[in-house]
């Protein structure tokens, strides 16, 4: 008598996942959406505290600081497989150096997503917070926000410039993959 197994296995939920789950790396997402939020967060509730400036100040720079790191030097080549860095020569040169995965395809879209998503709403955030703080005349917040937004856009616009340098060199696959990931068309 032949019996169909397969009808009666039941290995849990067939459904796709979803949310944290579906991620590939769901700690350095949320480490690289957490450190974002986290100093926003702080900043927009820090006056609520009744710790003095400086500490307030140094809560934040601690913040930045590792938000800026944690994105250049590791969600960003886990996520997306780039990393980049700036270096002045001798000379006084602005050498720019970039390093990206052999294979993109590996790289979860989402995960893609979220992290331009996160890369490119975060300074937008401590832009409208600048532009708050110099109209409400909190200049020693503006002065803070101001360093939030710079260290955001520093780290966007190294990873863009990343792109600008790719449109020079789009003659391999590995080039053509990573705009494919990211959505934009091949140049």
């Amino acid at each position: 008598m032949s019996y169909n197994f397969d009808q009666n296995l039941s290995f849990g939920d067939d459904r796709p996942l979803t949310g944290l789950r579906s991620l590939k790396h769901p700690f350095v997402v949320i480490a690289h959406c957490a450190f974002r939020g986290a100093a926003i967060v702080f900043y927009v509730f820090a006056n609520i505290l009744s710790l003095s400036f400086i500490i307030q100040f140094l809560v934040l720079l601690a913040l930045l600081s590792a938000d800026f790191w944690t994105v250049k030097n590791v969600t960003g080549r886990l996520l997306v497989g780039l990393r980049w860095w700036n270096f002045v020569d001798s000379e006084g040169k602005n050498h720019w150096k970039f390093e990206s995965a052999k294979d993109p395809s590996r790289f979860d879209i989402f995960e893609i997503r979220i992290f331009w998503g996160a890369l490119v709403v975060a300074p937008v955030f401590w832009t409208f917070l600048v532009i708050v703080a110099f109209f409400t005349f909190k200049w020693e917040w503006m002065i803070v926000a101001l360093m939030g937004d710079l260290m955001n856009l520093a780290n966007l616009y190294g990873y863009l410039r990343y792109l600008d340098m790719m449109d020079e060199d789009l003659a391999d696959y590995e080039d053509h993959e990573v705009c494919r990931l990211l959505g934009l068309p091949p140049v």
